[in-house]
């Protein structure tokens, strides 16, 4: 297990070193998401997730994001799950005309999770196929098509907890980072996309309500010199129905 941690850690090492040398634009943001779950049985659960993202902290729009899921939990540790995201991308210039580019994303995702004596591992590979507006955007929407991609990201976290294993709050230190790739029309990776680091904390008040909160950074790629990082801050309340 020491072997896989240290190789994990030392291919993001080398991944930072090699892209910190690359121009950046950076910028401030914040992201706020409700998920609703509802389980239909002992296996399966349904979840719809609602995401508002901005930039200049408040200020200006990112993204918008509406995200239904079914998961099917073959046991308490490995849980399979299919999506669809309906996104809508907002040009960071907001006098931009048309300034919406609207994204249709199915997805399949496999978690896998270790529990630890006071913390959890947990491994998430998920697949997006994405049909997105294609670029320069048509002001008139019957003329505008879609364009067709995937890639694959993986996140890897770690959490700890940081209260008594009694205590009526549970607390927990929350590390992940996640890096997407870019696939081919073979779907063979072929290039980086981005890459996000979170470090914050998980608060459980009950068996019902859950809020996550922490420091985001995301690393996007634009072109071979060109990168810009996004720091943010992120909550995200889970409510079982």
């Amino acid at each position: 297990m020491r072997i896989k941690f240290s190789c994990y850690f030392e291919v993001l090492l080398f991944f930072t070193t090699i892209i910190s040398a690359q121009e950046y634009e950076k910028i401030n943001g914040a992201w706020n998401a409700v998920f609703f779950d509802y389980g239909l049985n002992k296996k399966l659960s349904f979840r719809s997730e609602f995401h508002l993202r901005t930039v200049s902290f408040l200020d200006v729009w990112e993204q918008q994001i509406f995200r239904p899921s079914i998961t099917y939990s073959k046991s308490k540790n490995l849980k399979w799950t299919a999506g669809y995201s309906f996104i809508k991308n907002f040009n960071s210039n907001v006098s931009s005309i048309p300034r919406v580019r609207r994204e249709h994303n199915l997805w399949e995702q496999l978690l896998y999770n270790t529990p630890l004596k006071k913390g959890l591992i947990s491994s998430r590979l998920r697949l997006e196929h994405r049909f997105q507006e294609t670029l320069p955007l048509q002001e008139n929407r019957s003329l505008r098509k879609f364009t067709f991609s995937s890639r694959i990201r993986y996140r890897f976290t770690y959490q700890h907890l940081l209260t008594q294993l009694d205590a009526k709050v549970p607390i927990n230190l929350v590390i992940f980072d996640e890096i997407f790739i870019f696939l081919n029309p073979n779907g063979t990776p072929y290039r980086f996309n981005q890459n996000w680091t979170f470090i914050g904390f998980k608060i459980k008040f009950n068996k019902k309500l859950v809020l996550s909160a922490g420091y985001q950074k995301i690393t996007f790629k634009r072109s071979d010199n060109d990168y810009f990082k996004n720091r943010l801050w992120t909550n995200t309340l889970v409510y079982k129905l």
